[in-house]
């Protein structure tokens, strides 16, 4: 399991988590959690980690690391790259 965070985490039906990150399996989110302290073993990203649901199994989320992201817009600014995180 490997554990990623950004400033922010966008969750459909949520909307933006500021300072939280997310646990991937096997490339889906098995967990969200807060930042409230440095942790142990969390990759830290800039930008922001989206959760996509998966087409083939609509109740997986997916995650996509965006950056750079304009945080006075909140939306991908020019030149903004999805990445997948595993």
């Amino acid at each position: 399991m490997t554990r990623y965070a950004s400033h922010y985490v966008y969750v459909p039906g949520r909307g933006f988590l500021k300072q939280w990150g997310v646990e991937v399996a096997d490339g889906y989110v098995v967990r969200t959690f807060q930042l409230t302290e440095e942790r142990e073993g969390v990759e830290w990203h800039p930008g922001v980690i989206v959760l996509v649901p998966d087409v083939t199994r609509p109740d997986a989320l997916i995650p996509y690391l965006y950056y750079p992201f304009d945080f006075s817009r909140m939306q991908p600014a020019v030149g903004t790259r999805r990445r997948r995180l595993l």
